[in-house]
């Protein structure tokens, strides 16, 4: 005996459904769809307002880079300053200041003997008499100069330093200045 086995089906069939499905919905309705056209317009405009924040991110991240290594710059010259100050302040004598085809010497007599800094080839070091090792406490100064003030009863020493502008076009130049008074051994001439 031959059996078929018999589907019954109670409803449209699936291409039926679609096409009435498709019939019923009206161009303004919530269902619609959108064109390729209109999807290739969001896309332009994504990628519009991508590129421009791209761009803007790209910005910040220098200026970002720039503040840094102006703070590292100023922490830096802050550092050396203020050890150049207690230098200055512990003399035991008169400081002198020499200027040679080298370069420029700031030498301060102190116990156990003297500090020098000298300013050359755009540096500015460091050498320590007991030991005689020099040290470099600022790589990268455009200018560096010592100056002596007399004044009433002492005699102030003034530093002023001027660091290279990384930008072409800079509004601040890093233009710092120093002063500090040597100890009561020091007499006025």
């Amino acid at each position: 005996m031959n059996t078929r086995r018999l589907s019954v089906r109670t409803g449209p069939s699936r291409r039926q459904a679609w096409s009435e499905r498709a019939a019923s919905r009206r161009p303004g309705s919530s269902e619609s769809g959108i064109l390729l056209i209109e999807c290739l317009v969001y896309l332009s405009c994504f990628f519009v307002v991508l590129g421009a924040a791209f761009a803007v991110f790209h910005q910040t991240l220098g200026f970002s880079r720039d503040l840094r290594r102006n703070a590292d710059d100023i922490a830096r010259v802050l550092k050396a300053g203020e050890r150049w100050r207690t230098d200055v302040r512990s003399a035991t004598g008169r400081i002198a200041f020499e200027e040679g085809p080298g370069g420029r010497a700031l030498r301060i007599p102190k116990q156990g003997g003297a500090t020098t800094y000298f300013f050359v080839t755009n540096a500015v070091l460091r050498c320590a008499a007991p030991t005689g090792r020099c040290e470099t406490v600022l790589p990268a100064v455009k200018e560096c100069r010592f100056v002596s003030e007399p004044r009433q009863r002492v005699t102030a020493w003034r530093w002023d330093i001027e660091l290279p502008s990384r930008l072409k076009a800079a509004r601040v130049h890093p233009h710092f200045t120093f002063t500090a008074v040597s100890g009561p051994e020091e007499a006025q001439p």
